[in-house]
This record gives structure tokens, C-alpha cells and sequence, in this order.
């Protein structure tokens, strides 16, 4: 069972609180999608949600936590893909499958890209909190996607030389790059075409074949 939140002061988060916290969030996750990281302060956030500056520093130290808050909430979205990469991936399933997890992993972008992105960015800054944030919320589907690529290498499919824990990463960062370019992608090719392209090539990582 998850801890009860608590805010600023050490008080437990109950109804009343609960609504104020979403409605920050609400804001700050509409005020990084209309402005992109960097570019919002607490007073807009305040401003947004009707609220007072002190009512958010009350939740939230920083715009940055709150980012934070809505990464973690993308977790269950996310980790919940991972059964597309655990389940039979034989015959022409293996392409079913990943055309599947890509489509998924583009909506899950689509919910919650405002916060991704930024984490995407802070991580590769450096910023141990979003690099943490990212690591915890990709586990699952690096660990399913290393177990099937080392069972490839295993099998001859793959070279010696590669590594499946890197690969799964890697693989990983392939489908979130399109999920999170999936409009601009948009200009070169329909739907069908973007997720077809982005099955084979995760089909072929992964497996070899």
C-alpha cells in the first residue's frame, strides 16, 4: 500500500487538498505544453489554478517537483505496455505485438508528453531527479525487452557482441522518440506507415529475425 501524501507543512493530503493539488497539476501540465520547460513560474501556476503562490509552495518547492509529480503519473500507463513485450511473440505475433506497443507508447505520449518531455530533457542534462524518474518509470519495459533480446543472442540471432541490456535501452528510446515526434512524423507519412516502419524495426532489434 502507497504512503498517504503529505504536503509542505507534514499535513496529510485529504479531499479538500487532494482537489487543490490535481488543479496545480492541471496547470502546470497546461502551462508546459502552451510554453515548454523552462518558461513557467510558480506565479503562473498560481495564476492558473486561482490560487494564491503560497497555496502551491504549500504542495510544491518548485515547478521542476511538480513535473515531477506528473512523470510519476504516467508511471502505470507506461508500465502497463510491458505485457505487449512479454506475452507469444511467435510467427507474424512479433510484428502484431510491437505495431501494438508503439501505438501504445505514442498515446501514452499524448496524455502526458508535456511532463515527458521535460524529463527527457532535464535526464539528459544530467538532472539526477528526472534521470531517476525516467530510469523508475521505463524498468519494466527495459527488463522485458532484455530478457527476450538476450534469449535471441542465445539463440544465434543476435552477434555475441551485443549487449541486451543496452539494447533494450536503446530500443526503448527508439519508441519513445517516435511517440514523442509522432506529429511531426505525421508530415512525412500517415499513421499506418509510422507504426508499421516503427514495428519492424523494434521486431528486428529485438528478435534478429
Amino acid at each position: 500500500m502507497s504512503e498517504p501524501l503529505t504536503n509542505k507543512l507534514g499535513h496529510r493530503i485529504r479531499s479538500r487538498g487532494a482537489r487543490t493539488r490535481d488543479a496545480l497539476l492541471t496547470a502546470v501540465r497546461d502551462l508546459l505544453e502552451e510554453r515548454g520547460p523552462g518558461a513557467v513560474r510558480i506565479a503562473d501556476v498560481a495564476q492558473r489554478a486561482g490560487v494564491s503562490a503560497p497555496s502551491v509552495y504549500t504542495y510544491f518547492k518548485t515547478v521542476d517537483e511538480a513535473a515531477l509529480a506528473l512523470c510519476e503519473a504516467a508511471v502505470p500507463d507506461t508500465e502497463a505496455l510491458a505485457g505487449l513485450l512479454e506475452g507469444d511473440w511467435s510467427g507474424d505475433e512479433a510484428f502484431r505485438a510491437c505495431r501494438t506497443f508503439v501505438e501504445a507508447m505514442a498515446a501514452v505520449w499524448a496524455a502526458h508528453g508535456a511532463a515527458l518531455r521535460v524529463e527527457r530533457l532535464m535526464a539528459d542534462r544530467g538532472d539526477a531527479a528526472f534521470a531517476d524518474s525516467r530510469i523508475r518509470r521505463l524498468r519494466r519495459l527495459h527488463l522485458s525487452l532484455e530478457r527476450r533480446i538476450a534469449r535471441a543472442r542465445a539463440a544465434g540471432f543476435h552477434p555475441a557482441g551485443l549487449d541486451p541490456r543496452l539494447a533494450s535501452y536503446e530500443v526503448v528510446s527508439l519508441v519513445e522518440s517516435v511517440g514523442a515526434g509522432f506529429g511531426l512524423l505525421r508530415r512525412a507519412d500517415d499513421d499506418a506507415a509510422i507504426l508499421d516502419t516503427t514495428a519492424h524495426m523494434v521486431v528486428r532489434l529485438t528478435t534478429g529475425r
